[in-house]
């Protein structure tokens, strides 16, 4: 959902970006200051107004980044790395590359970001009273960054997944009853408890006159964290059932093949478009050099396709992750989610000898998990 971000910047090796949804909720929250500051101060210019409506924003969402730089610099603290930070409609998400190995590091991980928004809280609560003597408009806009760094605290501590409440809780079961999975398992009950109670209030909210607009944005919240406590859930037993599963067990050994030589047009048209295969391992003779997929195609001018071979636009393999038939699908999907790519090759002995595809992968951990193994 979020591979699609602008870069802002880097902090400690961070990479700090905007998802493009983070725009639209910039626009929405600075439209509703404004008219708050319009209606609280009826003598502001509308360029003042507008103005610190603007600022007041920003100023939120720097909060927001930091608040997601305390999870990730906890957790490069606790030796867990942190590849990117992302603003998004919701909120901000820190992307790690793998979970927390203990109870300890998840709860310090988890509580790190409240903590730093009570501390914000309470740093623009003494700016607000230090500067209202000099500056009305300062004054609002520092006491507006207090109250709201104080309700994402208080929100973000309620007990369900994925909030950090979840987190913390999660920790808590774990380090009591030794048992990561019940951690898990509590907290994403907890997670769908709190985006039902967000859905019905939004519904009721909804309901009042004037307050539509309020009522769908807490149905959407709602939906959003039901949603991602089932794909964590579903994502937290992936990972440990793939922990248990080789390689070479799921491998797919019949894999498309494609000639390096072959015009992209014809490739399109004699196999993908027959075979339904959005993706092939190119070959050169009796030998595999490269991946091609239907993204790479489309990087080329559809006027081209007849006349450009398949290996000007193909991944050559040197420059993809490989993986043996005795490495985890662990490890698999760890290649995947952290460069964002589809299918792995496997190699044995020097030579390609089948792949892993991300949606044939998915659906073998879905069937483990259904039968229990």
């Amino acid at each position: 959902m979020l591979e699609a971000s602008y870069r802002i910047g880097t902090v400690s090796g961070i990479r700090i970006g905007v998802h493009y949804s983070w725009f639209i909720v910039f626009l929405l929250l600075s439209g509703v200051l404004a008219a708050y500051f319009r209606e609280t101060h009826v003598e502001w210019s509308g360029s003042v107004v507008l103005l610190t409506a603007l600022v007041t924003t920003l100023m939120y969402f720097v909060s927001i980044v930091l608040h997601e730089l305390g999870h990730s610099l906890v957790a490069i603290a606790r030796g867990v790395q942190v590849r990117a930070i992302t603003l998004f409609i919701f909120g901000g998400i820190a992307q790690t590359e793998k979970d927390a190995n203990s109870a300890a590091t998840e709860f310090y991980i988890a509580i790190a970001g409240p903590l730093v928004s009570f501390a914000l809280a309470v740093l623009f609560y003494f700016l607000s009273q230090w500067s209202a003597p000099y500056s009305e408009i300062a004054a609002e806009s520092f006491n507006w960054l207090a109250t709201i760094n104080f309700v994402l605290a208080v929100f973000n501590l309620v007990p369900g997944f994925p909030l950090d409440g979840g987190r913390v809780f999660r920790a808590v079961v774990w380090h009591f009853t030794g048992d990561a999975v019940k951690g898990m398992q509590w907290a994403v009950i907890g997670g769908k408890v709190v985006a039902y109670g967000l859905m019905l209030l939004g519904v009721v909210v909804g309901l009042q006159p004037g307050m539509l607009l309020n009522g769908i944005w807490l149905l959407a919240l709602g939906w959003f964290l039901f949603a991602a406590a089932e794909g964590s859930r579903r994502a937290f037993f992936s990972s440990r059932l793939a922990a248990h599963v080789l390689v070479g067990e799921v491998m797919q050994k019949e894999v498309p093949t494609v000639s390096a030589d072959m015009s992209l047009l014809h490739w399109i048209d004699a196999q993908m478009l027959l075979t339904g295969h959005r993706s092939a391992l190119v070959t050169e003779g009796d030998k595999t050099v490269g991946l091609i997929t239907l993204y790479d195609v489309m990087k080329c001018p559809r006027a081209q396709w007849p006349n450009t071979a398949v290996r000007q636009f193909m991944t050559p393999l040197e420059r993809f992750h490989l993986v043996n038939p005795a490495n985890s699908m662990f490890e698999v999907l760890q290649i995947m989610r952290e460069h964002n790519i589809n299918q792995v090759p496997v190699m044995d002995s020097g030579e390609v000898v089948g792949w892993i595809d991300r949606e044939h992968l998915l659906k073998i951990l879905e069937l483990h998990s259904a039968v229990g193994h």
